[in-house]
């Protein structure tokens, strides 16, 4: 679930189908809504590259009791090997999903005809549906029978111990992952609050009519909800630190019906101090310790490309695609093992896709042909490839007002 972090991209002011270098006049505010909904989110792009489920499957058996124990077993010389490659205890499946819902608020003034304030921040209601399912039971009675079929006081004793050991079923899992790892139990999980809230100027730089220049400087808040290190099936809302950042907005106006635009945006995350689970493997994450070590989180990379279809004054239509990568974190603790766990693989990439239909009022405005300016859009996204991000779609529709 920690991969559904950061999913939702709800800056409500940019404007994928107005002139990207343009800012508001002195005095003038706009205020703007967003509402969004995600798809069923039940899988993401993993490390390579490839969808792969939320959830997970493993398999409890002698070679992974061996594994974790270091491998003091040798099968043919400590125990019957036939014996060894039949013991299993369990195998075990969680199914996962998400879906999550968010209504973003932001607000711009003119402070001159060339520089303009913005702050937009987001209130986010997730769900998690998580279900802990045993596919396949305990062989102990069958590792027995070959147990005693091999003859020797050894293995009679073993497999009369077998016999008798604890079945592992998903209460048992349940009763390891709260009682001795320390982590709230597997289930469903419900969560609600306001994400980051993000503020900066948007400067015009540049201005030549046809083409121009954007310059926007930021901040943003840790005022999001963050990860429960102890809850598995968390969502985060916000990262917990201070991300600085500066974006550059330009396009060209074609004609009347043509219009490009792109912009490229650099993230600086500070560096942060925060309660975490210290990993004791590097592909094993469940840990029982846990302590407050220093994070930072990879720096950002994101551009975003569009080019508007203007039908007339009231509709237009825009396609978008958007690329962000975000590079490895880093980690301070006392454990360098496990900050160098913590690092692998930590690092992000995701190729995304938009269509924004429009209805604005705002050139009927200025031509005096309507009485308020004001915009709609509705927008459709989807993820289609990427590393270590959810592979998710969500619907939008957000209203612009100036006044």
């Amino acid at each position: 679930m920690k991969l559904i972090a950061g999913l939702l991209l709800l800056g409500t002011l940019g404007d994928a189908s107005a002139q990207a270098w343009k800012t508001l006049p002195k005095g003038v505010r706009i205020l703007g809504y967003r509402n969004v909904t995600t798809s069923t989110i039940s899988s993401n792009f993993n490390r390579f590259g490839a969808d792969s489920p939320l959830g997970t499957q493993f398999r409890v058996d002698a070679g992974s009791f061996n594994d974790r124990a270091g491998n003091v077993v040798t099968p043919g010389a400590d125990v019957d090997a036939n014996a060894y490659n039949a013991l299993v205890v369990g195998e075990y499946k969680v199914d996962a999903s998400a879906q999550v819902n968010a209504q973003g608020t932001g607000f711009g003034i003119g402070l001159s005809d060339r520089v303009m304030f913005f702050a937009s921040v987001a209130y986010y209601k997730a769900v998690v549906k998580t279900d802990l399912k045993r596919t396949k039971g305990n062989t102990y009675e069958e590792t027995a029978n070959i147990l005693r079929a091999s003859g020797g006081t050894q293995n009679d004793v073993i497999a009369e111990n077998l016999r008798h050991m604890i079945d592992v079923n998903e209460r048992t899992i349940q009763s390891v992952i709260t009682n001795h790892y320390g982590y709230k139990p597997l289930g469903d999980w419900y969560g609600s609050g306001y994400g980051d809230l993000e503020t900066g100027l948007m400067i015009k730089a540049a201005d030549e009519g046809e083409t121009g220049l954007m310059f926007y400087p930021g901040v943003v808040l840790p005022t999001g909800y963050q990860d429960d290190p102890d809850i598995l099936q968390d969502i985060a809302f916000g990262d917990g630190q201070f991300d600085f950042f500066g974006e550059l907005a330009t396009g060209y106006l074609y004609n009347d019906h043509l219009m490009f635009g792109t912009s490229f945006r650099y993230t600086y995350q500070a560096p942060t101090t925060k309660r975490l689970r210290v990993p004791h493997e590097r592909d094993f994450t469940l840990s029982e310790t846990s302590e407050r070590m220093s994070v930072k989180y990879g720096d950002k990379l994101d551009w975003m490309l569009n080019t508007t279809f203007s039908f007339n004054d009231w509709i237009s239509v825009t396609p978008i695609y958007r690329f962000m990568y975000q590079m490895p974190s880093k980690y301070g603790s006392t454990d360098l093992k496990a900050n160098e766990y913590l690092a692998y693989n930590s690092d992000k990439l995701e190729h995304q896709v938009q269509l924004t239909t429009s209805f604005s009022s705002i050139a009927p405005f200025l031509k005096k042909n309507f009485i308020l300016p004001a915009q709609i859009n509705i927008n459709l996204v989807k993820t289609v490839a990427g590393k270590n991000v959810a592979n998710a779609g969500r619907f939008e529709v957000e209203f612009r007002m100036l006044f």
